[in-house]
């Protein structure tokens, strides 16, 4: 398994070379101007045609106003030119430097003939002229089926539109079938196979822009891939639809997002396992209806040529060589070690001072394991090392003055989801994100992934905000204590929920620790732990506690800050306010019928503290008339014995008197008095 490092310098690598074959922004801007201008051009040839038809229908019409009423509806829902889209490198964003071929499908509502064809090439300058000044130079060629129509400007740009309809692919679907029937066709009839071939295009570009493109360095590894088709005449017959279709598969069937360099690296390994060779699995088309191998036009020769030059670039990318692969200079290493020279000045004489070994010195000790383990981590914390500049900075950088905007917010109170978009040269990107600067973020990582920029995608992630994701799992943790309370047990008051977010120790007004001020308060409180959620990294406790038959709940960090909330929840509940005063009053035990209860709930509040004040001089525990602390006869069960009274003179300071009683020889129920 080749190291992190390794991968990083594949990266560097691959997206130096993949600056230098993108487009530069002049040329991106002429090809968005120029397929705009000959897309709106043909609408207007439409429109053109169409009126044609109504007219020429109008002045044959003999029958009536009714007859023309009743044809206006067909006559809108059938014109002769349904629509234009986009194919190809534009459709896909595949476009490279010296390489891009630009290319439209105009549908038709009939099977395009060579009339049709000559009809739009004359007619298409004319709107094109109304649209722009600029010049283009609009040819017909009939055996492509297409109109070619080019620049004249210092960029020499060219675009094909091909005439295509739907019921030429209807037409030779059905030709074995038992419904089919005999149709004539136009004479002049365009070539069908070209026809189809648009049409096979218009689904490739769909399912591209479906599969390929949310996938992350699949782009920028199938524009590196179609410099090295131009580049290398082995890897030629590999380029376009086939080579889409096996970097989408060796990609995405991957379980986590890859890098540039390691995303190409995968790709060299599929074709060097053997793929392409005869026997081998193939590559099954989409987009047909029936099972179609997309290599079925290589020979013999060009897959073994392909599988072999991809065996020695896997080779090459192994030993750290992918410079090669890509024909560029190797790049300069991130990080230069700095060597010390040590003179025996420095060693010796009794004036100078012994200087400190750096720690590069100690890089060529491999018998220490603690030097081992702070070189990895230091290379560790180097290759991490966080960009200052975020993904939204970097494209502000890049096209300033981009316009975000907030299309729709959806889910619930406690966990918005945000989705924000942005036009770029005409394309509309959109994110989602728990909160609008996220989502801004995100967006901003995809114009920059289909630009073919380094997004720091990772680092963007945890660039974040920490405010957004607490206040995001506070509302989320507040919300299932509230739901559990409402369902699980009506007693517990919702609102006495408390999570304190702040920094350092949690203290009540008084500046009190909150669970030992309510310990004063009320003794013996039992704090139990409800929920227990969140990694390793963040874990999240809810503690509970119950005073006066009212439960309160804190959450924290840990348990200690978990208890502090939910006892400075019931402290700001029941002690605070206009109920504080009744509420701060001791609480005494209830009382029952008979001596023994009564002792025995004096000797208790005595133990714990409580009753202290309440024995003066010469007073007994029990009532006021009792001799002493049971009554004979009365109250003394299984054979207990009466107290001896109390002296007359009354106890001496700091003396208390507790009952003494006698335990029998036989077994004693289990009666707990403590």
């Amino acid at each position: 398994m080749r190291s992190i490092r390794s991968f990083a310098n594949d990266d560097r690598h691959v997206m130096m070379k993949h600056s230098t074959i993108y487009p530069s922004p002049e040329e991106l801007e002429a090809v968005q101007n120029m397929v705009s201008t000959v897309e709106c051009a043909l609408k207007q040839v439409s429109d053109w045609m169409d009126e044609m038809n109504k007219s020429s229908r109008a002045e044959g019409s003999t029958d009536g106003k009714e007859e023309v009423a009743d044809s206006s509806g067909k006559e809108q829902g059938s014109r002769v030119l349904c629509g234009v889209m986009r194919i190809g490198l534009v459709a896909k964003g595949l476009l490279i430097k010296d390489d891009m071929d630009l290319e439209l499908v105009l549908m038709c509502q009939e099977k395009p003939t060579e009339t049709l064809l000559s009809l739009v090439k004359d007619n298409l300058p004319i709107q094109i002229q109304k649209l722009t000044e600029e010049k283009y130079q609009v040819e017909h060629h009939v055996d492509e089926a297409a109109i070619i129509i080019r620049s004249t400007k210092e960029l020499p740009l060219t675009l094909k539109v091909t005439l295509t309809s739907p019921l030429i692919r209807d037409e030779a679907e059905k030709k074995n079938g038992v419904d089919s029937v005999a149709m004539k066709d136009p004479p002049d009839l365009l070539d069908r196979q070209k026809c189809l071939d648009a049409l096979a295009s218009l689904r490739h570009a769909k399912w591209f822009q479906a599969r390929a493109n949310g996938l992350k360095s699949c782009v920028i590894v199938l524009r590196i891939l179609r410099d090295l088709c131009n580049r290398v005449p082995t890897w030629a017959p590999l380029k376009g639809w086939p080579l889409e279709l096996i970097c989408e598969k060796a990609i995405g069937t991957c379980n986590r997002p890859l890098g540039a360099g390691e995303a190409l690296r995968r790709v060299m390994e599929c074709l060097a396992s053997g793929i392409l060779l005869p026997g081998g699995p193939g590559v099954h088309d989409p987009c047909e209806r029936e099972p179609t191998d997309a290599l079925s036009n290589l020979t013999v020769q060009q897959r073994e040529a392909i599988t072999h030059s991809a065996q020695h670039a896997l080779r090459l990318s192994a030993f750290g060589q992918i410079y090669k692969v890509l024909e560029m200079d190797p790049l300069p290493s991130n990080k230069s070690f700095q060597k010390y020279s040590w003179s025996g000045t420095d060693k010796e004489g009794a004036g100078s001072s012994a200087l400190k070994r750096p720690f590069e010195d100690g890089l060529g000790d491999e018998k220490d394991p603690n030097k081992k383990m702070k070189r990895n981590l230091r290379k560790i914390l180097d290759s991490k090392a966080i960009d200052l500049m975020n993904a939204l900075m970097r494209l502000n950088q890049i096209r300033p003055g981009l316009q975000y905007k907030l299309l729709s917010q959806s889910g619930p109170v406690h966990a918005p989801v945000f989705t924000m978009s942005v036009d770029v040269d005409g394309t509309t990107y959109e994110a989602s994100g728990p909160s609008k600067k996220t989502a801004k973020l995100h967006v901003a990582v995809k114009v920059l992934q289909a630009m073919g920029y380094p997004t720091g995608f990772d680092v963007d992630m945890e660039c974040i905000s920490s405010d957004e994701k607490s206040d995001t799992e506070g509302k989320n943790e507040t919300a299932s204590s509230n739901s559990s309370n409402n369902t699980g047990n009506s007693t517990i008051d919702t609102s006495a929920t408390l999570e304190v977010r702040t920094q350092g120790p949690i203290l009540t007004a008084s500046g009190k620790n909150p669970v030992m001020e309510l310990n004063e308060k009320r003794r013996g409180l039992k704090y139990e732990l409800i929920s227990e959620t969140g990694g390793s990294h963040d874990k999240r406790f809810v503690m509970e506690v119950e005073v006066d038959g009212q439960k309160f709940r804190g959450a924290g960090p840990n348990k200690k800050v978990a208890k502090a909330s939910a006892a400075l929840a019931a402290l700001e509940k029941l002690f605070s306010g206009p109920n504080a005063a009744a509420n701060k009053k001791k609480k005494i035990l209830p009382q029952t019928k008979g001596i023994v209860n009564t002792a025995m709930s004096a000797a208790v509040q005595v133990a714990r503290g409580r009753g202290r004040g309440a024995l003066t001089r010469g007073a007994f525990v029990g009532a006021a008339a009792a001799t002493s602390y049971l009554a004979p006869g009365y109250g003394a069960p299984y054979g207990y014995s009466a107290a001896a009274a109390a002296p007359a003179y009354g106890l001496p300071k700091r003396m208390l008197l507790l009952p003494v009683m006698k335990l029998p020889t036989y077994p004693m129920p289990h009666y707990s008095f403590f």
